[in-house]
């Protein structure tokens, strides 16, 4: 089973070992800030006897050159400690698939929420079959409001949004780079594009309510498309008022539901700077290209 944090390279990731006694974190070109969060979970790691190795001093980063670190800790145990250090207690949305596609999911990294992911990643563990590898996902609530989206290469999608896509999601996302999802409480059907993609392009965000034809305005430009996507797919289909409500719908639409964490201000200082920064990056790149 693996465990999945995306972030911007990619995603720190956790899986068991071979014999499930242990665990593997497993980092990919980790930024700064990811070297901080791992410097504080291998401070956790020897406090509980899970690694033999010298952790970093209180509030220093992982500075080490190992990428894969063993652990010795079941992978419920170790995914719940470092959930709680890379995500935000009330804005995280943590899915667990279980073998056979049943998901569970559990809103923020409260105590009593990572108790409940650690049960549901145990269980989605021992239900796992060689053709049918369970998976689980932790996510942030993105940004509402949202910057035009600016025109770039299109990359391939990373194992971490693949593994939640459904049979048909994934045919859509390899012809369209963008996928229909279904808003679990208002039932509206939603498309949600690569930020670089063609529809993205055209409509100038990455989620547009088909029902209502309307613009649903949020983003995450601290991660790659592929987990942006991620997030706004497990939100809509689980938490679907964190990114439906009057700070991401305020041009109109039906069925808007209060925003959990703000007002219709929500966002909109954040979206202004990227909005100016992407400006501003589109005309550098441009007169590069002179």
């Amino acid at each position: 089973m693996k465990v999945y944090l995306p972030s911007w390279n990619g995603d720190m990731r956790l899986t068991s070992d071979e014999k499930g006694e242990g665990s593997l974190l497993t980092l990919i070109d980790p930024t700064p800030q990811e070297r901080i969060v791992v410097g504080a979970f291998l401070r956790i790691a020897v406090k509980k006897n899970w690694w033999e190795g010298e952790a970093p001093e209180e509030g220093k980063p992982y500075t080490g050159k190992k990428m894969e670190i063993a652990l010795n800790a079941f992978l419920p145990k170790a995914s719940t400690a470092l959930i709680s250090l890379a995500r935000p207690k009330d804005r995280t949305l943590n899915a667990v698939k279980f073998s056979g596609g049943k998901m569970e999911v559990i809103e923020g990294a409260t105590v009593e929420a990572l108790q409940a992911v650690e049960d549901a990643v145990d269980r989605a563990k021992k239900s796992e079959t060689k053709k049918d590898e369970a998976a689980a996902a932790s996510v942030k609530r993105p940004t509402p409001s949202c910057p035009q989206c600016q025109p770039g290469a299109i990359g391939p999608a990373s194992e971490v949004l693949l593994s939640f896509l459904s049979p048909e999601q994934h045919d859509q996302w390899a012809r369209e780079r963008a996928i229909l999802v279904r808003g679990h409480l208002s039932g509206h059907q939603y498309v949600l594009s690569h930020r670089h993609g063609e529809i993205a392009r055209k409509v100038g965000r990455v989620c547009f309510d088909t029902d209502d034809q309307k613009i649903v305005h949020f983003h995450d430009w601290s991660v790659p498309p592929e987990e942006e996507v991620l997030a706004g797919k497990l939100i809509l289909e689980n938490a679907e008022p964190w990114l439906r409500n009057e700070a991401t719908m305020y041009q109109g639409g039906t069925d808007r539901y209060k925003n959990p964490f703000g007002d219709g201000m929500d966002g909109t200082e954040s979206a202004a700077f990227a909005d100016t920064f992407g400006s501003q990056l589109k005309g550098l790149l441009k007169g590069l290209r002179k």
